[in-house]
C-alpha cells in the first residue's frame, strides 16, 4: 500500500466513535481528546468527515495522555462487528476463514487506511502480519497496533464460535505486563521483539468452513465492500506529496533536494520546475516534515528543545524555535506545555 502523507484525508472519523464512549467512562472527556486536532465535539457525530493522518495521530496521542494504560486492547477488545460495518459482515459471512482474513485483508483501507494487513502461508503455518502506511511515534503506532488485534481476536472469538486455534503473537517490542496479563488464558503466545507484528497459527485453519456462512450474504457483502473501496478518497497523488512521504519515512538526516531528483530520474532543475507549477518548492517541503517530526518529538520525549533543534539539523535553537512558530504559530516551549499538565 502507498504510505500515506499528512495531506491525505482518508481515515473516516466515525470509525473512532467508541475511543470517545471509552474516553467518557474512564474520565477523558471529547475536550480532552480532541485537543490540538483542529476538531471539536460537534464533529463527532459528522458521518461524513475524514480525518488526516495528522489529526488521527493527535487524537491517539491525547488518549495516551488521558487514558489508562492498555486502554487499546480493551478499547479493541469491545469493538463489535458493527464497527466495521459491512466489512465486519462480510467477513463473517465468508464460506472459510481464510475467506474471512482475506476480507479483513483486502479492506482493511475501509475501515482505518493508516493500517496495512498482509495474510501470508509459510510450509506449515498462516500468518497476519500488520504494518502501519504512515510513520507515527512509537505511543500512536502501539495503539493502534493493540487496538487492531485485540479487535481481530474479539472478532474471531465471535465468528468462530469461540473455537480459536493455538496463536502466536509476534510484536516489535519486549511485551509489557499489561500486555503478558492480556493473552493469559486466549490460548495465545506472546513473543518479542521482534522485526514484524504477526499473528501466526496452523494453516489448516484457513480451510475450516466459517459457522454463519451464507454464501448469498457474502456476495452482496464483498460487492458493497468494493463499492467503498472504489469510493474511497484517492491519494494526493501530486508530486509535492509524494516527495513528503519519500521524506517522512526516512529515518535519520533527510535526503538533500539533489539525491531526491536522481532517484526520481530528473534533474535538480527540472524537480524545482514542477514543484514551482504545484505552488511550492523543495524547501516548504522540507519544512513541513521538520513541523511534523518536530511536534512528535515535543509530545513524546524527553529531549530538550536545543537537543531537538539538534537532532532535527537545525544550527541553534533560536532558529528551531522561529521556524516552529512561524509555521504553527506556537512556540515549542508553549506547544509541549499541555502535555507535561
Amino acid at each position: 500500500m502507498t504510505p500515506l502523507s499528512p495531506r491525505d484525508a482518508l481515515c473516516d472519523f466515525h470509525h473512532f466513535a467508541p475511543l470517545f464512549e471509552v474516553g467518557s467512562k474512564i474520565g477523558a472527556p471529547a475536550e480532552q481528546l480532541l485537543h490540538n486536532t483542529g476538531l471539536n465535539e460537534q464533529d463527532i457525530g459528522n458521518e461524513s468527515l475524514m480525518l488526516t493522518p495528522a489529526q488521527v495521530e493527535q487524537l491517539l496521542l491525547n488518549a495516551c495522555r488521558h487514558c489508562p494504560e492498555g486502554f487499546a486492547l480493551e478499547l479493541g477488545s469491545q469493538l463489535n462487528l458493527s464497527a466495521f460495518g459491512i466489512v465486519g459482515y462480510a467477513a463473517i459471512s465468508s464460506p472459510t476463514t481464510g475467506d474471512a482474513l482475506y476480507i479483513a485483508s483486502r479492506y482493511m483501507p475501509v475501515v482505518m487506511p493508516m493500517l496495512d494487513i498482509q495474510l501470508g502461508e509459510s510450509e506449515q503455518q498462516a500468518y497476519i502480519e500488520l504494518s502501519l502506511t504512515y510513520p507515527v511515534c512509537d505511543q500512536v503506532a502501539q495503539i493502534l497496533i493493540e487496538a487492531t488485534l485485540a479487535s481481530l481476536h474479539a472478532m474471531a472469538r465471535h465468528v468462530l464460535q469461540r473455537q480459536l486455534p493455538p496463536l502466536t503473537l509476534e510484536v516489535q517490542h519486549a511485551p509489557t505486563t499489561y500486555q503478558i496479563q492480556f493473552v493469559e488464558g486466549k490460548g495465545a503466545q506472546l513473543i518479542g521483539p521482534k522485526e514484524h507484528t504477526r499473528i501466526s497459527f496452523d494453516r489448516e485453519v484457513l480451510k475450516k468452513p466459517m459457522p454463519l456462512a451464507n454464501l448469498n450474504s457474502y456476495k452482496m457483502s464483498v460487492e458493497q465492500c468494493e463499492a467503498l473501496l472504489e469510493r474511497l478518497p484517492k491519494l494526493n497523488h501530486n508530486l509535492a506529496t509524494a516527495i513528503q512521504r519519500r521524506l517522512l519515512m526516512q529515518h535519520g538526516e533527510l535526503p538533500s533536494q539533489e539525491l531526491v531528483a536522481e532517484e526520481l530520474h530528473m534533474s535538480t532543475r527540472t524537480l524545482h520546475r514542477l514543484l514551482q507549477r504545484e505552488g511550492t518548492s523543495f524547501r516548504e517541503i522540507v519544512k513541513e516534515v521538520l513541523t511534523v517530526q518536530a511536534k512528535r518529538l515535543l509530545e513524546n520525549s524527553e529531549l530538550s528543545i536545543s537537543q531537538i533543534a539538534l537532532e532535527l539539523g537545525y544550527s541553534d535553537s533560536a532558529n528551531f524555535t522561529r521556524a516552529f512558530k512561524k509555521a504553527t504559530g506556537q512556540a515549542p516551549s508553549a506547544f509541549r506545555q499541555p502535555s507535561h499538565q
